[in-house]
């Protein structure tokens, strides 16, 4: 399908930056201040050559953050005839326009139709690069230049505390993309199921872990629950102890190891001292143990990241940037808020859905 003869790059221009913000926060540890104040994602000329290198390398999923709707009523009806062929010249320019807009809505993966709006095709960015692509290496690449010509700001629509609501589409069927921090793993896991919605997530193959930590669950933090057993405190502590000797003679980055090594000391001198420890305690020791294990491999035994992560708990935290069209986003929303979801998820669609209200969302 030639969409490109219906869409053009400056259809995309509103959107364009939450593509790099996608893209930097799968490579980045920083938090959204950091991230909007990164070249890369803040200016045009540095943007364009940041999402052209991303072209190279043909990482499609972050443009899909880029969204534009198109009414094809309003096009020529000569483009609708050359795209649709000769068998449907005699209909009207309107009939023709809502064939094509159900043809280009059932050939491209979440693009988006709305009967009530039959004329009407939302794609994203994604789509439009793929078809160049296909055109030529080119075409394709010029079009990463072009985008340096566009110079918007993101300007965050709102934020209740982890997240953002980085931007907002309002017609037709709407777009939103949201950034969300300080999240486990676990709760992306049940988030990326909603799989209608698009996806930018922080890669543990290519942000070190060194300084995260995981989320811990409010029924544990909450659990009275304590143990007198120093064999297993000192046997968590005996178990660290060893993998921060290797770390000290490890030819890791100093300061990332001695970082580190400054936590141990701390966690000795806290645990050392207590005769009891609760359901807290295990789960910060596990964690330590966690990161001690990961450490060790990466600084002291040379494995890449990417497998190194494996030992990780799945409560690691994370950041994510999650877009899609407002009646998918709702419909993520209205599932993920009733009671019987999990606490975290159900708190951050909760928040998204307060969010998408203050912008005249209605559910």
């Amino acid at each position: 399908m030639k969409i490109e003869k219906i869409f053009n790059l400056s259809d995309f221009k509103s959107t364009i930056p939450f593509t790099a913000l996608g893209a930097r926060t799968c490579y980045s540890s920083g938090d959204l201040n950091y991230l909007l104040n990164d070249p890369r994602v803040v200016s045009k000329d540095e943007r364009a050559k940041f999402l052209s290198k991303l072209g190279n390398y043909k990482h499609f999923s972050v443009f899909a953050h880029s969204f534009a709707y198109k009414d094809l009523s309003k096009i020529e009806e000569e483009v609708i005839d050359e795209l649709l062929g000769d068998k449907f010249k005699s209909l009207t320019h309107k009939e023709k326009a809502e064939i094509l807009a159900n043809k280009i809505g059932s050939t491209f993966f979440k693009s988006h139709y709305n009967p009530k709006y039959p004329t009407v095709i939302g794609i994203s960015l994604r789509h439009y690069l793929e078809r160049l692509l296909n055109i030529g290496e080119e075409i394709y690449f010029n079009t990463f230049e072009k985008m340096a010509d566009y110079d918007i700001p993101i300007e965050p629509a709102g934020k209740i505390e982890n997240v953002t609501l980085i931007g907002i589409l309002k017609e037709y069927d709407g777009y939103g993309v949201f950034y969300i921090d300080n999240v486990s793993r676990t709760m992306t896991h049940q988030l990326v199921r909603h799989t209608a919605l698009n996806y930018s997530q922080r890669s543990q193959r290519y942000v070190r872990e060194d300084e995260n930590e995981s989320v811990i669950p409010p029924s544990i933090s909450s659990s009275e629950l304590k143990i007198n057993h120093g064999d297993l405190t000192d046997t968590y502590l005996k178990l660290i102890k060893i993998f921060k000797e290797y770390l000290e003679k490890s030819e890791g980055k100093e300061k990332l190891v001695d970082e580190f090594l400054s936590k141990v000391n701390e966690l000795e001198t806290v645990f050392r001292s207590k005769k009891e420890i609760n359901m807290k305690d295990i789960f910060i020791l596990s964690d330590h143990l966690s990161q001690a294990i990961y450490n060790f491999f990466v600084y002291y035994g040379k494995i890449k990241r990417e497998d190194a992560r494996f030992i990780l708990p799945h409560g690691r935290k994370t950041t994510i940037v999650v877009s899609g069209t407002i009646s998918w986003l709702k419909d993520f929303i209205i599932k993920r808020t009733d009671p019987h979801a999990q606490w975290e998820i159900r708190d951050v669609a909760e928040k998204m859905k307060n969010l998408l209200e203050k912008e005249g969302i209605t559910f």
